[in-house]
């Protein structure tokens, strides 16, 4: 009880919190002796358990002394240490064809990407996620490293490395290998940064360096010390609202100043089929350019077979830094799993504005 009074004491410092990112890897249904299923529609979408599996801070409830060795053992009832490493992988493998102005090229991604999972609760009021990723050929490095802490139901905070596009869709968990052009895009990508997240009820709040998960320089994470600040907030109807803020420096050292704002919203239409989508605006005062975007998708799930489509587009007026952005696509997915936790896929992309035509074949597995 004093340990948890501190680390409640601690954080209520720092602030309350828990809107997190959902994640979940092959470990919990090894920790629990559950199925995939039980947490996922089709891996890696999230169900409704699923997700409130996430929010409760990867405990299950009637079965979280599965993943620990017994105090009987230790002799030390203070101590929580997980029977097993959790530990899982998942691996990504792809073949494309692309026509671009009547040329065509074939490409064989395999592997493309490699990543070694990890993560659980360290009891009721902490648990963690990270992952170390083999992707593109190059040197391995961590993308999502986190440690949360919630030491009241409705309040914690987070602490690592994570994608501020967690906040409205994570882009770990879409269907398609289409991606979310918009979080990825400009001076402040909503894609993976360093920082913290405090969270109360429905709102979240955070801040980050800004500068993405770079190299440290001289020992410093943050290149040039200045933040990036923003916030959500869960609305009724499965509405959502965003907001950022921030300053960064373009190549010349001159200093930018920026906001987004945004709106995301998603609902099941029927036990089989979901729809959701993303509207984002940004404005760069110091430069008076702006850009607009977002997407819309729809997945229908009748495992073993699964159907998603996504629209994204990026606008931006023309001679802004923002115009090399601009993209209008569609992708057309079919997915079959063999196996609960081994996905052939098949997506046809086009692209409208270079044009662009891609045709990918994959195999996508977790174990």
């Amino acid at each position: 009880m004093p340990n948890r009074l501190v680390l409640a004491i601690a954080a209520l410092g720092l602030a309350l919190a828990s809107v997190q990112p959902s994640r979940a890897i092959p470990a919990f249904a090894r920790q629990y002796h559950i199925s995939c299923a039980t947490c996922h529609a089709a891996p890696p979408k999230l169900n409704a358990f699923g997700q409130q599996f996430m929010d409760k801070g990867y405990l299950f409830e009637g079965l979280q002394q599965r993943a620990y060795i017994p105090d009987t053992v230790t002799g030390d009832e203070a101590l929580n240490l997980f029977d097993h490493v959790p530990l899982g992988f998942r691996f990504q493998q792809w073949a494309d064809l692309r026509v671009q102005n009547r040329r065509w090229r074939q490409d064989f991604k395999a592997p493309w990407a490699a990543k070694f999972l990890t993560g659980g609760a360290l009891g009721s009021i902490a648990n963690f996620y990270a992952y170390v990723i083999f992707e593109k050929g190059e040197p391995p490095f961590f993308e999502d490293a986190w440690v949360h802490l919630h030491p009241w139901e409705n309040f914690g905070l987070q602490l690592g490395q994570f994608q501020i596009s967690d906040l409205m869709f994570p882009r770990e968990l879409r269907l398609t290998r289409a991606d979310y052009s918009i979080y990825k895009i400009g001076r402040f990508p909503l894609t993976y940064q360093r920082g913290i997240v405090l969270s109360a009820f429905d709102i979240a709040l955070g801040v980050v360096n800004g500068n993405g998960i770079g190299e440290y320089i001289a020992g410093d994470a943050d290149a040039d010390n200045r933040k990036v600040f923003f916030g959500h907030i869960a609305l009724p109807l499965d509405l959502g609202l965003f907001a950022l803020y921030g300053e960064v420096p373009d190549t010349a050292g001159a200093l930018i100043r920026g906001y987004r704002v945004g709106v995301d919203w998603r609902t099941w239409l029927n036990e089989r089929l979901q729809l959701f989508t993303q509207a984002l605006y940004g404005y760069d005062r110091s430069r008076s350019e702006w850009l607009a975007g977002g997407f819309l998708g729809l997945d229908y799930v009748d495992f073993p077979h699964v159907v998603a489509v996504l629209l994204s587009s990026v606008e931006a007026p023309e001679q802004t830094y923002y115009r090399q952005f601009r993209t209008h696509s569609v992708a057309l997915q079919y997915s079959y799993y063999p196996y609960r936790n081994l996905r052939l896929l098949a997506e046809l992309e086009r692209e409208l504005v270079l044009p662009m035509t891609r045709l990918t074949i994959g195999v996508d597995f977790a174990y």
